[in-house]
């Protein structure tokens, strides 16, 4: 659930309202006045149309909810497609090479705005242990030093349509990052997949889980060496289970569009469970969704359903895998694996979350 305010235009009155949204952005309550007694209740369709579910009860004429929709589109667009992306950094080399990610992305994007963000609940990354913990404002300044090092290191190859700016503050971290995704109307946070110190030998730490967890807004997961190339090839790995309610259509949606890449639909079942009777009507759904992009659409079997979605992702040179864990020992397997000889080829793959609605 997320409320947001829009603006628009029904003949020569400009209105203000108040939206919330529900179902991944496909049902959306409107009202003019906060705790409104009967507000307008919209539908935002699969391809796209709109569906008056309820008028409230004011008067407004078609051509007013068609203004209402486009403002909300337009908020939408804006969201879906990343225009305001929020870098995690802890200074630790993966985290540095996350922020250098982001920064060739945002180049291929054009025009987008980044901030470098360092949470001082989370301990600067360095090599000696601290005896005695300098002062709070020391940490401040040194965290502000840093970042300014990171964002003239990333400025360069961001491109000139990009502007970075840093932040940092004594906020734990996941609630940092909800808070600064409403303020910022973030669409996209980015982070690399170590921890700091000791933990770099391993490829996922616990900061990354937690925000995985808990992070409100898309998560882009960087491995310490991905290195950033045109996205062309995307795979959305999906399992047939509410296919329909959970499924964050329209955001995947726009950003492929925003990628230009081709889309690729994958689901890993064990003992031939994709063609179960049980989920036919969830394959008919997922098709529903996904048919107008036109997508290349895979079924297949496998005992490891971390395995056959690596398989997947290396026959078919695939640069970024999308999925909606329900478990998020899905996600740690992938990186765990990594540590072993089998996995280790796909270390370079990141890995976007969108969050479950629920």
């Amino acid at each position: 659930m997320e409320t947001f305010s829009i603006a628009f235009k029904v003949g020569n009155l400009e209105l203000d309202a108040i939206v919330t949204a529900f179902d991944h952005h496909r049902r959306f309550k409107v009202e003019m006045v906060t705790n409104e007694h009967d507000p307008i209740l919209l539908q935002r369709l699969t391809a796209g149309e709109w569906k008056v579910e309820q008028a409230g009860q004011r008067s407004i004429s078609e051509k007013g909810f068609a203004a209402m929709q486009e403002a909300i589109d337009s908020y939408l667009e804006k969201i879906y497609a990343a225009h305001n992306i929020l870098v995690l950094t802890d200074f630790s080399l993966a985290a540095s090479n996350a922020a250098k990610y982001a920064a060739a992305m945002a180049r291929s994007f054009n025009s987008i705005n980044i901030v470098l963000y360092h949470s001082m609940s989370v301990p600067l990354a360095t090599e000696i242990p601290l005896q005695t913990p300098p002062p709070a404002l020391d940490f401040q300044q040194e965290a502000l030093s840093k970042l300014e090092e990171l964002k003239n290191e990333i400025l360069p190859i961001s491109g000139s349509g990009t502007t970075v700016t840093v932040r940092t503050d004594e906020r734990p971290l996941v609630a940092a990052v909800n808070i600064l995704a409403e303020q910022l109307q973030l669409g996209l946070v980015i982070m690399g997949i170590t921890g700091k110190g000791n933990l770099e030998r391993v490829f996922i730490g616990s900061n990354t889980i937690t925000v995985a967890k808990e992070c409100k807004v898309p998560l882009l997961v960087v491995p310490a060496n991905a290195v950033f190339e045109k996205i062309e090839r995307v795979v959305f790995a999906c399992d047939l289970k509410k296919v329909s309610e959970t499924t964050p259509t329209q955001a995947i949606r726009t950003l492929i569009h925003k990628l230009n890449a081709k889309l690729y639909i994958l689901n890993v079942a064990r003992d031939g469970a994709s063609f179960n009777p049980a989920t036919i009507n969830e394959l008919a759904a997922l098709h529903r969704l996904w048919d107008e992009e036109h997508p290349e659409y895979h079924y297949t079997d496998h005992d490891d359903l971390v395995q056959g979605i690596m398989d997947f992702t290396k026959e078919h040179q695939i640069q970024l895998l999308i999925t909606v864990p329900r478990e998020y020992g899905f996600f740690e397997g992938i990186f765990h694996r990594s540590m072993t000889e089998k996995l280790a080829y796909h270390t370079h793959l990141p890995l976007l979350l969108f969050r479950e609605d629920k």
